[in-house]
């Protein structure tokens, strides 16, 4: 054997001694190892978890709360409107007890989510007006504005006329201009070019007496009178201008047809009426 193969051997014969004297020793067995290796591994590779719980949940919340200002909106601006027909009559329950019977052609409306903070209604027509004690009570009109507590009264308020008649308690009207009027029971206010007229020695009871089905015409135009008959019937009547403004007085209760009524006044007036169709009736005088 030569020297190098002599070195080769040797060389190896103290490696193998080196590794057989010098032997490592481990702490964790290798299936322990290669277990906490795949642990890591696996924690690595899931990412952070983010709860969606609180989110869904200020969801839901501020849903709910959209949906409450929805529904109070709407509960707030809903309005509730009651309207008599010609030749009818019916009685309003307001929400705090008080009740408005209205005649023919009349429309009372208001807002019942806004009652409580303040009792308004919006009337055209003619009503008599019983009002439970409590806060101020306001009734809008075209031509004017009636303010009372706790009162009954009757308002007639049909295109350009506004009339109103205080049977018990106070009621202040005001006109479109700001004009105030108080009154006191058994006293009556109606609106004259704009102005606000008091009336004296005025029969007040005469004011309600619709309500027992009867007639009151007290020196009023014919275009009213016959406006009113248009309204108790259904029906429509034609009067020549000339006769617009010629003045009528009676009262009388109210006939089951409108001949009846048209033939008592026209007689009255030395007027005739024409029907034309079923509901439609001209007025003339009568030697037209």
């Amino acid at each position: 054997m030569d020297d190098k193969h002599l070195h080769i051997n040797k060389r190896g014969q103290k490696e193998d001694l080196f590794f057989s004297n010098g032997k490592i020793e481990w702490k964790k067995s290798e299936s322990e190892i290669w277990s906490e290796l795949e642990n890591k591994i696996s924690a690595d590779n899931v990412g952070k978890t983010i709860s969606l719980k609180p989110m869904i949940l200020k969801w839901s919340v501020a849903a709910m709360f959209l949906v409450l200002i929805g529904v109070s909106g709407i509960f707030f601006f809903y309005s509730k409107t009651i309207i008599s027909l010609p030749g009818e009559k019916l009685v309003a329950e307001l929400p705090d007890g008080s009740n408005v019977e209205l005649n023919s052609g009349s429309t009372l409306k208001y807002y019942p989510g806004k009652w409580i903070f303040k009792r308004k209604v919006f009337f055209e027509g003619e009503g008599f007006f019983n009002i439970q004690k409590g806060e101020n009570f306001e009734v809008i009109s075209a031509n004017g504005t009636t303010r009372v507590l706790g009162t009954s009264f009757n308002i007639f308020s049909y295109d350009d006329n506004y009339r109103v008649t205080c049977l018990s308690g106070l009621v202040e009207v005001i006109s479109k201009s700001n004009e105030s009027v108080l009154l006191k029971p058994d006293s009556h206010v109606e609106l004259e070019e704009g102005k606000l007229v008091m009336k004296t020695n005025y029969k007040t009871e005469k004011a309600i007496d619709w309500k027992l089905n009867q007639f009151v015409f007290s020196g009023r135009p014919l275009k009213e009178v016959f406006k009113e008959i248009e309204r108790q019937y259904n029906v429509n009547i034609r009067l020549q201008p000339e006769l617009y403004n010629r003045n009528f007085s009676s009262n009388f209760t109210i006939p089951n047809h409108v001949e009846d009524v048209l033939e008592y006044i026209c007689k009255s007036m030395q007027l005739k009426y024409v029907k034309q169709s079923e509901n439609v009736f001209l007025v003339v005088k009568e030697n037209g």
